[in-house]
């Protein structure tokens, strides 16, 4: 979606989408700050379930007579319509701590507008992989939030910690306002005695994007539907990989990177990293075979870095068929058009298997001093239908609302000239309804994934003969001296 069109639809909904914001309890009458702008869609550095608490036709979370939050006296608790805020009013200016502003911006744009307050966009972080451990610094600063960003990578570090988070319940909001999330994403969300801390606006679902030159000139391929076909599962993939092989003599991979394909790979066996203290490395080996396969036979690049520029440039340079991305690497400014171009000659499947990648949570810091607003700007962005689907409109993400996202797709109101004109939300509303997450997420994801894909990475890079065994022994080891409680 171009700037002006998303500009314009943005527009034309501040008239519709004002009566919901109303009824979720409205904002602070002045602002101190400005957001810095920014219409892209989410970067690299955000890694992912939020419903809406509405009615059967998709309302708001209103009171029955429709009236808007009310506030005890200043300095005082205030109420909601969806349940009694437990935290203060003593502040005017609502914080969000997050390593960057790329969906912030996108979500400041919508919110304001309608709101008359502004939140302020506080960087912790280079990104989301030193936020996992700056965060807490921050949060025992003493320094203002009301709110931070947590990805799925380490959140339960967060949220399991009553001295960084408190219970959504403290903002009014409750597991019942999320009747219509993905439900991963609420399972992310909830710490170990069943809390709900984490409230996300995205559900994170990946697809297969690939060049549709490239596939009609090597492989006869014409549509999507006949581009699926040929990714149907992992064997479909490998042998459309050795065709393509064949095709162009070695010279186009069928995939950008191996840290893509492990993405893909592993969030759909949903399978912990760790049971107990032992560290469970039966995905970890079984995608060790499957990586040197694909490396012994030309299918992927091995020395090619996830993010990196010779990544970026593969897709551009015809270099490589396809990309594992997720919805937040799909829109204008994003991935898809940093590595792609702007041409429109590239197409979304759904791949080998649903899978996501990363996703953001909305968390409520024990210290946020100003609830009414903070309940009001997690309710627009995770609970209400309307205003998650002007969004996702706006945003090019994919809002975590079945009901707003299962509207878009019937309306066929979304329309990606990046990819010439497909709608990737009615390719990632299958995948996002298919995802698995049950108990296999763990405190320890981000650290052993990373210990994981540097192990493997290294030993294809220097020596793709090392066999799978001594990957892993070398993974498990470097993952216990970063994780002394841990075991092999």
């Amino acid at each position: 979606m171009s700037k002006l069109t998303r500009t314009l639809a943005l527009l034309a909904s501040i008239a519709v989408v004002s009566t919901a914001f109303v009824a979720c309890g409205g904002g602070t009458e002045s602002t101190t700050s400005t957001p810095a702008a920014n219409n892209t869609a989410s970067t690299a550095d955000n890694a992912a379930e939020g419903g809406d608490a509405s009615t059967a036709e998709g309302g708001d979370a209103s009171t029955a007579e429709g009236g808007d939050a009310s506030t005890a006296e200043e300095g005082g608790n205030a109420s909601t319509a969806g349940g009694e805020i437990s935290l203060p009013d003593t502040d005017d200016t609502l914080t969000i701590v997050c390593w960057t502003d790329s969906d912030l911006a996108n979500m400041f744009d919508i919110y304001t507008p309608v709101n008359g307050a502004t939140p302020v966009f506080q960087k912790c972080g280079g990104n989301g992989g030193e936020a996992s451990t700056e965060y807490a610094n921050y949060l025992n600063s003493g320094d203002d939030v009301d709110l931070f960003v947590a990805e799925a990578g380490w959140i339960l570090n967060y949220i399991n910690d009553d001295a960084f988070s408190a219970p959504l319940e403290s903002l009014g909001i409750s597991t019942a306002d999320y009747a219509d999330a993905y439900q991963y994403t609420v399972e992310i969300g909830t710490d170990n005695n069943g809390v709900l801390k984490g409230a996300s606006w995205q559900a994170a679902a990946g697809g297969w994007a690939y060049n549709t030159d490239l596939a009609k000139e090597y492989l006869g391929v014409e549509s999507p539907e006949d581009m699926q076909a040929k990714v149907a599962d992992w064997d479909s993939f490998a042998a459309t990989a050795q065709e393509l092989h064949d095709a162009t003599n070695g010279d186009v991979y069928m995939t950008a990177s191996l840290g893509g394909l492990w993405q893909a790979f592993s969030t759909a066996k949903n399978a912990a990293w760790v049971s107990g203290t032992t560290i469970n490395t039966d995905v970890a080996k079984e995608f060790t075979e499957m990586a040197k396969t694909y490396v012994d036979n030309g299918y992927v690049d091995p020395s090619v870095e996830q993010w990196g520029t010779e990544w970026q440039n593969y897709g551009k340079d015809k270099k490589a068929l396809g990309y594992f991305f997720s919805t937040w690497c799909l829109g204008e400014g994003a991935q898809l058009e940093q590595n792609c171009g702007s041409e429109g000659n590239w197409a979304l499947v759904n791949g080998p298997q649903e899978y996501f990648w990363g996703g953001s949570w909305l968390c409520v810091s024990p210290n946020c001093n100003t609830a009414t607003e903070a309940a009001n700007f997690v309710r627009t962005f995770t609970c209400n239908a309307d205003t998650m689907e002007e969004y996702a409109l706006y945003s090019g993400d994919f809002a975590n609302n079945k009901v707003a996202m299962d509207k878009i797709v019937a309306d066929a109101s979304n329309s990606n000239p990046l990819l010439g004109g497909q709608d990737q939300f009615a390719v990632l509303a299958d995948v996002a309804a298919g995802i698995k997450m049950s108990d296999s997420i763990t405190k320890y994801d981000q650290s052993l994934k990373d210990a994981f894909l540097n192990a493997l990475l290294t030993a294809m890079k220097s020596d793709p003969s090392t066999d799978a065994d001594t990957i892993i022994s070398n993974f498990t080891n470097d993952a216990i001296a970063s994780n002394s409680d841990l075991n092999a």
